[in-house]
């Protein structure tokens, strides 16, 4: 006889697919880690980021879908959904709540890998963290979680292709490569409210 499981279907929601774009978040964790490269000793720094209600105010650009994958034409474009304005969009509510990282801004500490940093440095001036200007030389700060936990963000997100680990060492046509969304690059989200320490803590009970 059938058992009864907790799980549920609802029929009346679909999927919708995640499209790159701007989107409005919250940093929620910061970590740092120092490495050795081939550039030197360098201290690469990962966010992370919840994305907030307000996407919902947000729209994408819908496409025919086969499944979870998109239809393509020919030439191997996206086949566009059309309406009477042009392309059909729909909101962006599906990513209220979706937790999302990226993939490390990396500082490096030796003078000789300096011209390196320039997203780095593109990171600070984006959170409004001034450096020292000597001269053109800027002297760089090192972003701690007391700077940035709860900060309203306008996230770049972006798709990244990436070869499986359990593949990464044979032929390349024999690689499975797949694709995730990554934060690349960021800038203070002005009409964003800043979130508490409480706001932040998703095991608060209410």
């Amino acid at each position: 006889m059938a058992k009864a499981l907790d799980a549920v279907f609802d029929s009346t929601s679909k999927w919708v697919p995640t499209e790159e774009g701007i989107y409005p978040a919250h940093i929620t964790s910061l970590n740092t880690k120092e490495l050795n490269t081939r550039a030197g000793e360098a201290i690469v720094v990962n966010m992370t980021y919840k994305v907030a209600p307000e996407v919902a105010d947000y729209t994408q650009k819908v496409w025919e879908m086969d499944g979870y994958n998109y239809k393509k034409d020919e030439k191997g474009d996206r086949i566009p959904i059309m309406n009477g304005d042009g392309q059909a969009t729909e909101n962006c509510g599906h990513l209220d709540g979706r937790t999302l990282y990226d993939s490390g801004f990396w500082v490096f500490t030796d003078t000789s890998s300096a011209s390196k940093n320039s997203r780095y440095f593109d990171l600070l001036e984006n959170l409004g963290i001034k450096c020292e200007d000597n001269k053109g030389i800027k002297k760089l700060m090192l972003i701690e979680e007391e700077d940035v936990m709860g900060k309203p963000v306008l996230i770049n997100l972006k798709r990244q292709e990436y070869v499986t680990r359990e593949t990464k060492d044979l032929p390349v046509d024999q690689q499975e490569k797949r694709s995730t969304f990554k934060v690349a690059s960021l800038e203070t989200w002005k009409d964003g409210e800043e979130l508490s320490e409480v706001e932040l803590d998703d095991d608060v009970p209410f």
